[in-house]
This record gives C-alpha cells, sequence and structure tokens, in this order.
C-alpha cells in the first residue's frame, strides 16, 4: 500500500466529487462547491445530478402575514442551479441564498 497514491483533488481538497472543474482564483476559500445552491460553480456537476429532481423550501419573502392565503415558505427546483457555470472571484461555488432564486 506504500506505493499508491491518492489521486489528484482540486485545490487539494480532499472532499472533490470528481467533477470537471473551470480554472478558478487563488482568493477563493477553501471547501467543497454546493452544486444545487445558488451562484456560479466551477464544476460541471451535471453528470453527477443525473436525472433526479432536488427542491429546497425558502422563507417565501412575498409573505404577507395578514393573508391567511400568502404561504410562509415556497419550493425553489435546484436542478437548474446546476447550471450556472462560472467563476465569481473571490467566492466558492454556489453559496449565494437560496433565496435569490425566488
Amino acid at each position: 500500500m506504500a506505493d499508491k497514491v491518492a489521486p489528484p483533488t482540486t485545490k487539494d481538497d480532499a472532499l472533490d466529487s470528481g467533477a470537471p472543474m473551470l480554472p478558478g482564483d487563488a482568493s477563493e476559500p477553501q471547501g467543497p462547491e454546493d452544486a444545487l445552491g445558488s451562484g456560479k460553480k466551477r464544476g460541471d456537476y451535471s453528470k453527477l445530478i443525473g436525472d433526479r429532481q432536488f427542491s429546497a423550501s425558502v422563507p417565501n419573502p412575498d409573505y404577507d402575514p395578514a393573508d391567511p392565503n400568502s404561504p410562509r415558505s415556497v419550493i425553489v427546483e435546484q436542478n437548474p442551479l446546476v447550471e450556472q457555470r462560472g467563476d465569481e472571484k473571490g467566492v466558492k461555488g454556489g453559496t449565494h441564498p437560496l433565496t435569490d432564486e425566488v
């Protein structure tokens, strides 16, 4: 076992999922991106997500406590967020609040 070498990981991140990555900026924080989060991601996670459906409940920014039919929460479909690709200098991918997507 001493001759085994660990495969390379993105920015020496032991939690690297193996997704193809765009080059990043050195000011980006260490740690994994959120493939289903809001905001540009350097990784292409589409094959890792596959055809499974993901969503999250977030506070409704238009909630009206005076209206009994006004929902406190809304659902954000997360699958389309996987396609938000690119690099935002100094920001870890997919870490904007999901409420940005409402």
